[in-house]
């Protein structure tokens, strides 16, 4: 028992160790990444690293190409339109949901959510903070399957390799999210389908304009 404790610790601290390299960007886009050298570099055995990288394939952080290998997947302008796209058609359907079935107490945790993004400061607590407000969002439609989707949605990783660490000016943002509480707050589902097509507009605009100053890429 106590082995299999350690291997899964061992696990996550590998897997957390190469997702914030590719985060932060250490490794290019479309960068091969070989597992016998991140071990080597690691100083574990392949087992961990193996196991890392197929969840970051799973999160979209990585490609898999069969004898070939993993590479870093790129953020493009096309794959952060197409995952806009797809952020914005969850979060409208779970709001045409919850406006109506949410009830009081879940919309004021949704309300502390927005505390938690008003007061981040570093890169790890926006992060964290951001996502947990989007997702508590979508989970007010009481749709696991939904809320499952949108977890497993690619998007929030992308920014947070655009930013590659840093923390933009953030306070339009946590604007936009307390018009969205406040619209969830009111029942308006005209004013909750404006807000949040309004909030994911605008990070959609500051992952292009982030892709093209780097040329197209990150």
């Amino acid at each position: 028992m106590t082995v299999l404790v350690q291997r899964a610790n061992l696990n996550e601290q590998v897997y957390d160790t190469l997702r914030g390299q590719i985060l932060a960007r250490h490794h290019g886009p479309g960068a091969k990444l070989s597992l016998h050298e991140l071990a080597s570099e690691l100083g574990v055995s392949r087992s961990p690293v193996h196991h890392a990288l197929t969840r970051l394939v799973a999160e979209g952080l990585l490609t898999v190409k069969a004898r070939c290998g993993y590479f870093v997947t790129p953020v493009t302008a096309q794959a952060l339109v197409e995952g806009y796209e797809v952020r914005l058609a969850l979060e409208l359907h779970a709001a045409d949901v919850a406006v109506d079935t949410a009830d009081d107490e879940q919309i004021v945790g949704l309300r502390d959510r927005l505390g938690s993004t008003a007061v981040a400061i570093s890169h790890d607590e926006w992060d964290a903070a951001n996502a947990a407000f989007h997702e508590t969002q979508v989970d007010l439609a009481g749709n696991a399957l939904l809320s499952r989707f949108y977890r497993e949605l690619s998007v929030n990783l992308m920014m947070q390799v655009i930013r590659a660490g840093l923390v933009e000016q953030h306070e339009h943002l946590v604007t936009e999210h307390a018009a969205i509480v406040a619209a969830f707050e009111s029942r308006d589902r005209a004013a909750t389908r404006a807000a949040i097509t309004q909030h994911v507009e605008s990070g959609r605009r500051i992952a292009l304009d982030a892709v093209e100053r780097s040329g197209g890429v990150l």
